[in-house]
């Protein structure tokens, strides 16, 4: 038998949907009695029953053809059911429990043809409501479930909730510097800065956005590395690097200022107090006027002391578990090696009391 692409297509939608919900993604709701389903489906039943949920409503969406009432052949399997529970289970979605594979746990064996939603208590009433709903609520059910389980995303925090007298600007100023030391291809600096940030601007209601750091170079889809929103309008971009190529990039930035009509643009880079042609100001004059516009050249480690100065000790904690959680996330790094050279710094700082 021919395998069912469609499965695949699913479950790998379904994961793009709940990073996009652990990133931040707003949700629009669906209509009452689709919510009320889901609801009562993710209340009631258990775990398998529930991831399984999630990847029937995407699967509606992927095959529109399919009757809502068969279990889809090839739901078992590396690329249906293993793949969605093992991701999940990855990005440390509780909602389902830990489980490998809920296909197999709900019974549904080989051959499924003789599998009925509508007959089966479990998923009748859920079924039902996604038989008869139209294309866009059946999206809508589906973002609503995938939300619904990028909420339950519970990670382990690098920092627990130590005392101020731990986290002065001290002991702080040591954990970041060797934070920021980290090799990791510029992903720890950008998301330690990028949390700072965000915990900062919070105070004036400004929200802080935070990409992949090869995202705005590879697709040109954003204004920088880190952009600050104010009511909802694009207000400020940084460029975060610890690379000195970005020097050959000046015609970039100041295409992406007049773009996004910004008056100022923003790098933070490794190494600005140590560059003959940056760390003295008539030099940096000179070697930014052909741009014709204000860019702000700042050295990453003097951005990340002030920002540390000024945020309380809770801030702080809140920033260094932040930076942990971009790491975390699929959608802007989510490798491993990453994470365990993250923790091994703070756990180092911790054993030698900061």
């Amino acid at each position: 038998m021919a395998r069912n692409e469609k499965v695949e297509t699913a479950a790998k939608l379904a994961l793009k949907r709940v990073d996009e919900f652990i990133a931040g993604a707003k949700l629009q709701l669906p209509g009452a009695a689709s919510r009320k389903a889901c609801d009562d489906l993710l209340a009631k039943q258990r775990a398998s029953a529930r991831a399984a949920s999630l990847f029937l409503a995407f699967y509606s969406i992927v095959d529109p053809a399919w009757d809502c009432d068969g279990v889809p052949t090839g739901i078992r399997g590396q690329f249906g059911d293993k793949i969605l529970s093992e991701q999940m289970t990855q990005r440390h979605i509780t909602l389902h429990d830990a489980i490998t594979a809920f296909g197999e746990n709900l019974g549904w064996k080989g051959n499924v043809e003789n599998a009925r939603l509508s007959s089966d208590p479990r998923f009748k009433v859920f079924a039902a409501v996604l038989r008869e709903a139209v294309a866009e609520e059946r999206v809508l059910i589906a973002d609503y479930l995938a939300a619904k389980f990028a909420e339950s995303r519970r990670e382990a925090k690098p920092l627990p909730p130590i005392g101020d007298d731990v986290l002065t600007f001290a002991r702080a100023k040591q954990l970041l510097t060797a934070l920021l030391a980290l090799p990791t291809e510029g992903h720890v600096q950008q998301f330690v800065i990028a949390a700072m940030l965000a915990v900062h601007r919070r105070r004036y209601s400004m929200e802080v956005r935070t990409h992949h750091p090869h995202a705005a170079d590879k697709y040109d889809e954003t204004a920088g590395d880190i952009e600050e929103y104010h009511e909802g309008k694009l207000f400020r971009a940084y460029e975060v690097t610890v690379r000195p190529d970005w020097k050959n990039r000046l015609s970039a930035f100041k295409a992406k200022m007049d773009l996004y009509k910004l008056a100022k643009y923003i790098i933070i880079a490794g190494g600005v107090n140590a560059d003959d042609e940056l760390a003295e100001p008539a030099k940096l004059i000179t070697f930014l006027k052909p741009t014709g516009r204000d860019i702000a050249v700042v050295d990453i480690y003097d951005v990340a002391m002030v920002m540390s100065a000024e945020l309380t000790a809770g801030e702080l904690r809140e920033s260094v578990n932040l930076a942990y959680d971009f790491l975390c996330q699929e959608k802007l790094c989510g490798r491993t090696a990453f994470q365990e050279a993250y923790r091994q710094v703070v756990d180092k700082w911790l054993d030698t009391g900061g």
